[in-house]
Order: structure tokens, then sequence, then C-alpha cells
């Protein structure tokens, strides 16, 4: 149970006049027709005179624009906000009755209880104001924006973890992602790559195991070790013993049985579209993690590596060199942003493991990607999608600036 102060219920209505009046969707167009003759239909026209006799026609198009302070959000100025992504997700637990009541998007009463919700974390309490932006071009909008005023008696990670939001959260199959609202939310350079599980849909070792009856027991100790239940460091050096005589062309055999995990490709072209540097850092083996950069045009690929046998034919169960551990990740994460001159709080780390959790809190912005229960409990924010692509969504970019990402030329 959380203790974080909440202020008792106010004696005041909150109002939601138009739920979609800051989705900053593209401008009118007139409904107009003009013909050759330049004459036009549609248009309300007011002809009058001057004072000199000179006859001149005033063409009413029907749009009114009007220039004023109200979106400015003036009533921030000197506090801190917060970027809230909210992702419409599908749960199993639903009922058909819960589906009928509140859709299956970000409804206006979605968004009004959200606002609702975070109007009583304002401890003390002070007049603020929010702006919205649909992510999605729909009235039925799964992605949507808000940037809110940050409370001051609660931190980020206070925010985050805090029961009345995880009710929103379990209410109306809504999952919140939070970080600040600042020049970096939008303007990062440099993402890093978990590989198992993460870029691709399998666990490598697994698969590598199968060629020796193995999976089972490799498995197992993989699944406890990515929940933080191994150290990762012995886990490894467990799971390798057993590949002692697996054929050392492995790794070719295993290419073509390699799927990624779907929207990684369409992540990568974006965020190579838009000037990133990519690396995959992997507590897997770098013949794949070399294969997975090739693919996805990455800048960088850091992975263990394993001991072939004298005569090249087998694993000898055994590793060397560095073990790209937990500690490693973060580590060459901010090796890399050093190297490229980019701050930290530029950077994106995604994962799916317990050894991926240092990299994801040393990075500007951590994401854990349909991750472990016990990741997505630590992780700075979470993300269950069945779609990689979506991480775009967290970086700010709405689907029509996406589709121009990707539009562009490799």
């Amino acid at each position: 149970m959380s203790t974080n102060p909440t202020r008792p219920k106010p004696q005041r209505n909150l109002s939601l006049k138009d739920s979609h009046a800051g989705c900053f969707r593209a401008p009118a167009t007139h409904d107009a027709h003009v013909n050759r003759n330049g004459d036009t239909d549609k248009f309300q026209a007011k002809v009058g005179s001057t004072g000199d006799g000179q006859i001149v026609t005033v063409i009413d198009s029907g749009v009114v624009h009007s220039i004023n302070h109200k979106n400015c959000q003036s009533s921030a100025e000197g506090y801190k906000q917060i970027v809230a992504t909210l992702f419409y997700t599908t749960h199993t637990t639903n009922t058909t009755e819960e589906v009928a009541q509140y859709g299956r998007f970000i409804s206006q009463a979605a968004l009004f209880d959200f606002i609702s919700r975070w109007d009583k974390l304002m401890v003390p309490w002070r007049r603020w104001d929010s702006s919205h932006k649909c992510l999605e071009r729909s009235e039925e909008a799964r992605v949507v924006q808000l940037v809110l005023l940050m409370p001051e008696m609660l931190s980020l990670e206070d925010l985050r973890r805090h029961e009345e939001l995880a009710e929103y959260e379990a209410k109306w199959s809504i999952e919140i992602v939070l970080q600040p609202h600042n020049v970096f939310q939008r303007h990062k350079r440099l993402a890093v790559f978990d590989m198992d599980s993460t870029l691709i849909e399998q666990e490598v070792i697994d698969e590598i195991a199968r060629f020796v009856g193995v999976e089972k027991e490799v498995s197992a100790i993989t699944a406890r070790a990515m929940n933080g239940e191994l150290d990762f460091t012995q886990s490894l050096q467990a799971r390798v013993a057993l590949l002692k005589g697996v054929p050392s062309d492995v790794f070719e055999k295993l290419k073509p049985v390699i799927t990624f995990t779907p929207g990684a490709r369409e992540l990568c072209k974006a965020l190579k579209s838009l000037g990133f540097k990519l690396a995959v850092l992997s507590g897997g083996f770098i013949p794949l993690a070399n294969h997975v950069m090739s693919e996805l045009g990455l800048d960088y690929a850091y992975a263990n590596q394993l001991v072939i046998s004298e005569d090249g034919t087998e694993l000898t169960g055994e590793l060397t060199g560095p073990i790209v551990h937990a500690e490693r990740k973060a580590l060459l994460l901010e090796e890399i942003a050093q190297k490229e001159s980019i701050h930290l709080k530029q950077t994106v780390a995604i994962g799916d493991g317990a050894n991926d959790l240092i990299m994801m809190w040393k990075a500007g912005l951590g994401i854990a990607f349909n991750a472990k229960p016990k990741v997505q409990a630590e992780a700075p924010c979470r993300l269950n999608s069945p779609t990689l692509k979506d991480v775009l969504y967290i970086l700010g970019f709405a689907k029509g600036e996406q589709d121009d990402l990707l539009a562009l030329s490799p």
C-alpha cells in the first residue's frame, strides 16, 4: 500500500469541454471550389463599397482563427511538468460488459478519469492546466500523450508506482508511461537494445540447447536468471557448460531460425532516419549479435564469445573475454555515448531481463519491453505491446510522423 500523500477529494467540479481540442489535428480544409472564371462556390460573399466608390468583395470561408494564450500552459511556468503516454492494452481479463462500456480505445471518459485522479495528487493543490495529443489520428485513438503539472509532494518514481494510477490502469486497460517533459523527450540520439526476447523473439542459448537435447535444463536456468533469481554470470557459465560438443557451425544453422520481434525493423529504420546511433548489448553470443547488427543496420554489437575447440569443429562449453552482464551493459552504454559525444539524457535503453535494469536506469529513458513481472516492477517504465515500433510513441512521434520517417529511403 502506498503511503504517498493525497489530498482529500476537492469540493469543486472538473469539466472536459472538448476532449480532442488539444489534439493538434491537421488544419481545417476550406470547403470551397474555384472554377476557371475565378468564381467561388460554397463561400459566403459580402459585397460593399469604399468611400471612393470602389466595389469590395469579402469572401467568408467559415474558418475562424483566434490567437490567445489559453493553451500555452502559462500557469506551469517555473514548475516541473510530466509527459504521460497512455496506451490502450488488450487484457484477457476484460469482460464483454467492460469492453462494451469502455470500448477498445482511450475514450473521453478515460481521459477525464485520468485527469481527475491526477488532480487528487496535487498536494498542495494549485490551479493547473493540461494538454493532450492523440498520437493516432482517430476518434478512437489507442495512444494519447498528455502534458501535466508535476505534483510537488511526489517524485517521478512515486508517481510511476502510485496506487491511484495503478488502479486507473487496471480499470481502463490502459498503461501509463511517465517521463519528464523537457527537450530530451523527443531529442534522443542513442538507443541500445538487449537482443534475446527484445530485438529477436528467441532466447538464443535455448535454441542452441536443442542441438544437444538439454533444452529443458538450459531454459529453466535462463528463466530464473532473467527473473533475477540467479546471478547472471554464474547462470550463464552453467548454461554454456551444457553446450559442450555442439557443432561450431550452429550459429549459421540458427540464422534462418531467428525471427525479429514485430516492429524491430521499423523502429530501427525510423531511429536511423532521425540520426540515431544504435547498439545491441547482449548477454547472448557475438556471432548472432553481429548478424542482428547487419540485418537491422545497427552501429555497435557487444555480446559474449564462446570458445571453439582447437580443430574448430565444436564448442568447448567455455567462455572467453569479458562477460556482458548487467554492469557491463551499463558501462558499454556510457562508453558508446562518450565516444559519440552524446549526453546520457539523450539515450534510450530497451530490454526485458533483470540484467537490463542497470542500463535502463543509467539511460535517459529505460523501457522494459514485454518484460518479466519482476523486471516490470523495477524498471523506470514498461511497455507491453505486440510491436517494438510503439517505442516511437513514447518518444513523442505521432502515427503520421512515424509514417513519414518510414517512407524515407534507407
